[in-house]
């Protein structure tokens, strides 16, 4: 029966809102401004959200299709997980279920979800006020509406809300005029992990990206240019369809050389029409390359990437890097740094044999001649 919950004395409103889960006090939201504002009263939680604004797509298993990363609102803590998705009829707006593993194979037993009458921007701003969240885990969003992103990036700015994932996806050209707006209003957003752009953009503006997470990942990265490049302190970079020239990439290197600077930097990767064989880069012809076996970086148990044929090139303090370069009708450039305590791997052909080398300075010389004879046994060609 209808109760006037507004009524009730403060600290008894909040118990009632411990006892409602997020489905419940979602819909309290929408019943009135105040409504929305007294539901914080129940406490706040460490909620987390991911929302994926994109279309929907489908991955093959074992013959059969499941709709992966679709047009959804996931908000969790914990091991609680609720999903908002959009009603296919008015008369499912509001009706929750529980999902089990047949119905979404990337889904496990215990979620939840929700019908809403759409799922939008406004949803997930919504619920970003409704919570007090201060993470989103993953923010997925296209290019086509500037008005209903410039209002969510009004609160994710403004409260300092942490983006761990930003993702832009790829829309029409024609329709996305207005991305040279985004750009301003993404370099004031804290994205910490990672920032992909799947968008190829008008090539008459002039786009800058000042935000460094710990990883980017540009598809059409045309714009980018070496003065970008330059100036980045992220972790790992990935640049598709670049313009950067032989020229640029020696002014990077020659930079890189120079001890304390990219301190963050382990991997780089790039994409670009303009490498050739023409010029040199730390003085080496295009292509670059040395037979030897790939190499991987691991950061505990975690490999950061892997390179094939990688020519050795050392900073003035003494860091050392891989880099290949190759050229032909998909000219690309890797290049692998590896950091003091990460282990080295050396992964040899197709018997997959590896041997371990930790990356730490030994004085290997002051060891004892016997001693030093039994290191040097556990080494191959490369290592000696």
């Amino acid at each position: 029966m209808p109760i006037a919950l507004l009524k009730f004395p403060t600290d008894l409103l909040g118990d009632v809102f411990k006892l409602c889960d997020p489905f419940e006090l979602y819909k309290l939201s929408k019943c009135s401004k105040r409504t929305q504002r007294s539901i914080m009263l129940g406490g706040r939680k460490n909620w987390k959200i991911r929302f994926n604004a994109g279309s929907s797509k489908k991955v093959y298993v074992n013959g059969l299709h499941y709709n992966y990363d679709k047009n959804e609102v996931v908000l969790y803590v914990d091991n609680l997980i609720y999903i908002f998705e959009k009603a296919a009829k008015p008369e499912d707006v509001f009706i929750t279920e529980h999902v089990g593993r047949g119905r979404n194979h990337f889904q496990p037993e215990g979620y939840m979800s929700i019908q809403c009458p759409d799922i939008d921007l406004e949803l997930f701003s919504n619920l970003l006020v409704t919570f007090g969240i201060s993470i989103v885990d993953r923010l997925k969003i296209d290019f086509r509406s500037f008005e209903s992103f410039s209002n969510i990036a009004d609160i994710l700015i403004g409260r300092n809300i942490e983006i761990k994932e930003f993702c832009v996806e790829e829309a029409e050209t024609r329709k996305v005029i207005d991305a040279v707006n985004y750009m301003p209003l993404i370099n004031q957003m804290n994205i910490t992990q990672r920032f992909e752009c799947q968008q190829r953009f008008l090539r008459r503006y002039n786009y800058q990206l000042d935000t460094f997470p710990n990883k980017i990942i540009i598809n059409w990265s045309f714009w980018f240019n070496i003065d970008q490049l330059l100036n980045n302190r992220s972790a790992r970079i990935k640049l598709w369809e670049s313009k950067l020239s032989n020229q640029d990439i020696n002014m990077f290197f020659e930079k890189w050389k120079k001890a304390g600077t990219f301190p963050n930097l382990r991997y780089l990767e790039i994409d670009s029409i303009k490498f050739d064989n023409k010029s040199p880069i730390l003085e080496m012809i295009p292509p670059i390359e040395q037979k030897r076996p790939r190499i991987e970086i691991r950061d505990g148990r975690n490999v950061i990437e892997g390179i094939t044929d990688a020519v050795q090139v050392t900073k003035d303090d003494g860091t050392v890097g891989y880099l290949r370069v190759e050229l032909g009708t998909n000219p690309r450039l890797y290049f692998l740094v590896a950091n003091p305590a990460d282990t080295v791997r050396y992964r040899h052909g197709r018997s997959g044999m590896t041997c371990d080398l930790l990356q730490m300075p030994i004085a290997l010389l002051k060891f004892p001649t016997d001693l030093l004879r039994d290191v040097f046994k556990f080494c191959d060609p490369f290592e000696l």
